[in-house]
């Protein structure tokens, strides 16, 4: 299976892809549309206790955002080399540019492994594949989180069109994710992080 084709991508999205290409523009876009909460970063350190001694994965990290909320060791990896170059100037953390296909790191690596936002760039079988690599570098018990946005009831036509409009080509309606993960093992843990409005976010977890 090859990587993900970002020019192929790119050009499916046009001139809103490539802004956000720029790590700054990608930052900018996030405090807008979050209407500068943190719901994401918030839900994960209510539910997720982690040692200082443990190692923390953060698949598709983006510009590093999420780092910030880990005492413990932290690794994050993305495909685009200016988000990781961002994230290497501005956060504490290990980071790299690495393909979710294909993690660079020995089995049983990890304490925690998440990803926010991910799915929705891949097709059903890339999200597959990507989802068993998380499992393989994940410790036996260790657990591993895909928080993914969904496209929310039409009524919520704020969220619906700008999920719909995402840079992302394969966005999901929450049956057809279940469905996907379900087939790896993931079961919802949270059909709705508090505080994600306009967007509805979703959260999946192995254990």
């Amino acid at each position: 299976m090859p990587s993900i084709n970002t020019d192929e991508i790119q050009e499916k999205r046009g001139l809103h892809y490539r802004l956000l290409e720029n790590p700054l523009i990608y930052n900018l876009k996030t405090i807008i549309l979050s209407l500068g909460r943190q719901s994401v970063c918030d839900y994960i350190q209510c539910n997720v206790n982690l040692p200082v001694s443990a190692n923390v994965l953060d698949v598709g990290c983006g510009t590093g955002r999420h780092s910030r909320i880990f005492s413990c060791s932290f690794w994050g990896t993305d495909l685009n080399s200016k988000y990781i170059s961002y994230a290497k100037k501005h956060y504490r953390g290990t980071f790299g540019v690495m393909d979710v296909m294909d993690l660079a790191f020995p089995p049983a690596s990890f304490d925690f492994v998440f990803c926010v936002g991910l799915l929705h760039h891949l097709s059903d079988h890339q999200a597959r594949r990507a989802v068993r690599e998380m499992l393989r570098v994940s410790k036996q018990e260790g657990s591993v989180f895909l928080i993914e946005g969904v496209f929310p009831p039409k009524t919520n036509l704020l969220g619906y069109l700008l999920f719909k409009y995402d840079k992302g080509c394969y966005t999901r309606a929450l049956d057809n994710l279940k469905d996907l993960l379900a087939q790896e093992g993931f079961c919802l843990k949270e059909s709705n992080i508090p505080g994600s409005f306009p967007y509805q976010r979703v959260v999946f977890s192995n254990q």
